[in-house]
């Protein structure tokens, strides 16, 4: 190993990547990457350049990627950098290259496959970080609300947009040092993703003589660019919802496509993702997002000198097929302030979409925050696993509007008597979502929505964003707020609901169900066994089912994190920091996730 660089590992597994110059760590976390995380960045790789069906058979994603242009947005996102983001990018490719033998040999999907890793070239790496986000937009949400019109009109709209619906998203909040034991400003986040094994992010610190960051990298892209902290200031992200994303006009009806702002104009702000490792002051972070291109985030900055920002930053494509900025909406908070970021409809973020998460998750972080004086990490961490249903306030004035006899008054008065919470072992939590999921199936199934089942004539890939089970069940909180005025007898089904839930009552708990199957590209190999969950999508433990579908949890929280500017910040990811199924560091975190612990970050000098 070259004397300039090196990795060390933590108790944890979690890499500590050294090198005597910015070059040389950026080689160091490429090592790393490949090293822990081959077949990982084998897969993404394969979906940015359209080569994945070789390997896992289905070519709808080939066929998506290479409609969209992501090989030529890749190679464009790369080909115009200043000299020092060019050579750093160098290096970390170097770095994977030189990792992916040893990456190779510990993982088995290759042998599984029967396949070796391929080479990376420069824009492999643009490649991946542009897969992680391409449907991550809101292109997905403009097909349903196209369906949605052609098939029952405008007046669909009101009863299905989705506003209000929990789609995903984050939480991110922070508190200036007033209101901390440490006097110095604390933020906590946990981003909200498509659950994967192994998990879309790797826990790194990344030094050389005069910088030291810690933060959470997409394996297979250098630097931290969503979740960082310098020692002297830290930052955290959420999904601001902006529509940044457009149809692209004259697609195959069948596999339509996203203009995105990284396809116009050849950028997904690599220079930035560099200088965030540069950065020292909250200026210093609000100057480099200046030019953050997408996704269009909200974000919070908060400094040792005890500063702390919002900020919105990204670019958006409108509808004559250019880019622009959007508004920063940048705010210092006040001392004794604090700012919950949850993807819900504020001022700052308003005019950049047409569909926001609902207030609940936001308004229960805030209600919480009102509990205390000061804050330690610990207490911020507990705010992560709070497991009140914000929806539930509306699903319980619908069962108090009806009056069913027999079994089915029984199911009733039990729910009336529920706490609202989705807690793992509560049997009425699982009550609650078998009667919500009969519910959701009643509600499809009326002849006033008989329309929305119209075949859409897409491909499978898009199933998620335009089955209307699906969609019903996640938007089913608006349809009981709205239904009656649209002519779905709400009362008469909540009961019918009511009744089917009676016909199988038990004492099954919420976390028998709800568990996380964990996404993997090669089923082949062993997985994680599946654990309960508490949470639920309308909870701050997002733990999101698919009412209607299944209540096993599809996305939740990818990481959680309490950044503290004073120092001894923590963390904790699904599963573990390595890739291959037989490390001791594949599944170390997962319990301490489940039960809303963390770990410290790496203190250690490598």
């Amino acid at each position: 190993m070259s004397r300039r660089w090196r990795v060390r590992r933590d108790p944890w597994g979690v890499p500590h990547c050294w090198g005597a110059t910015l070059e040389d760590l950026a080689h160091a976390q490429g090592w790393s990457a490949a090293v822990d995380r081959a077949w990982q960045l084998e897969t993404e790789r394969r979906r940015s350049e359209a080569t994945t069906s070789a390997v896992l058979g289905s070519a709808d994603w080939d066929d998506f990627a290479v409609a969209t242009g992501l090989p030529e947005m890749s190679r464009a996102a790369v080909a115009a950098l200043d000299e020092d983001t060019a050579a750093w990018l160098a290096a970390f490719v170097e770095g994977v290259n030189e990792g992916l033998a040893e990456g190779a040999s510990r993982a088995p999907e290759f042998l599984a496959t029967g396949t070796e890793p391929g080479r990376w070239e420069p824009w492999s790496a643009a490649g991946v970080f542009l897969v992680q986000h391409v449907l991550m937009g809101s292109f997905g949400h403009q097909l349903w609300r196209r369906h949605v019109r052609a098939t029952l009109g405008e007046s669909g709209m009101d009863l299905l947009s989705h506003e209000g619906v929990p789609l995903g998203g984050s939480n991110a909040w922070a508190l200036t040092g007033s209101r901390t034991v440490t006097g110095a400003p604390m933020i906590a986040a946990d981003p909200h993703r498509v659950l994967e094994a192994p998990g879309i992010y790797q826990q790194v610190r990344l030094s050389t003589p005069t910088i030291d960051v810690t933060g959470l990298a997409f394996p297979g892209v250098p630097g931290v660019a969503h979740f960082g902290h310098t020692g002297s200031v830290a930052w955290a992200i959420t999904h601001a919802m902006a529509d940044y994303q457009q149809i692209a006009p004259g697609a195959d009806p069948a596999m339509p496509h996203p203009l995105t702002p990284a396809g116009v104009d050849g950028d997904i702000a690599l220079a930035t993702m560099r200088r965030l490792l540069l950065a020292r002051t909250v200026d210093d972070v609000d100057a480099a997002l200046e030019d953050w291109v997408e996704p269009v985030n909200a974000v919070i900055i908060a400094g040792a000198d005890g500063r702390v920002r919002e900020r919105v930053a990204g670019r958006v494509v409108t509808q004559g097929g250019t880019t622009r900025a959007v508004p920063p909406a940048r705010r210092d908070l006040a001392e004794g302030e604090a700012v919950v970021h949850a993807n819900d409809r504020r001022a700052s973020v308003a005019d950049l979409g047409e569909e926001f998460a609902p207030p609940h998750r936001g308004g229960r972080i805030a209600e919480l925050l009102t509990q205390r004086e000061r804050w330690d990490r610990e207490a911020l961490s507990e705010i992560q696993m709070d497991t009140w249903l914000g929806s539930w306030p509306t699903f319980r004035a619908l069962l108090q509007r009806v009056q069913p006899t027999g079994p089915a008054a029984e199911v009733r008065r039990r729910l009336l008597t529920w706490d609202g919470h989705m807690d793992a072992g509560s049997v009425r939590a699982a009550l609650f979502a078998r009667w919500r999921s009969e519910l959701v199936g009643l509600v499809a199934a009326h002849p006033r929505l008989e329309a929305l089942h119209t075949p859409t004539g897409l491909a499978p890939l898009f199933a998620p964003w335009t089955d209307p089970v699906a969609r019903i069940g996640a938007g089913i909180e608006r349809v009981v707020t709205r239904g009656d005025a649209h002519g779905l007898p709400l009362p008469e089904l909540a009961t019918a609901a009511l009744a089917r839930v009676a016909d199988t009552l038990g004492d099954r708990t919420w976390g028998e169900s709800h568990v996380a199957p964990f996404l993997r590209a090669v089923t082949s190999t062993a997985g994680p066994e599946p654990r309960p969950l508490g949470g639920d999508g309308d909870c701050v433990l997002a733990t999101a089912a698919a009412p209607g579908l299944s209540d096993h949890c599809w996305r939740g929280p990818a990481a959680r994190l309490v950044w503290d500017l004073a120092g001894g910040s923590t963390w904790v990811v699904p599963l573990g920091a390595d890739g291959p199924p037989d490390s001791p560091h594949t599944l170390d975190q997962h319990d301490l996730w489940r039960a809303g612990a963390q770990i410290p970050t790496p203190q250690e000098t490598p």
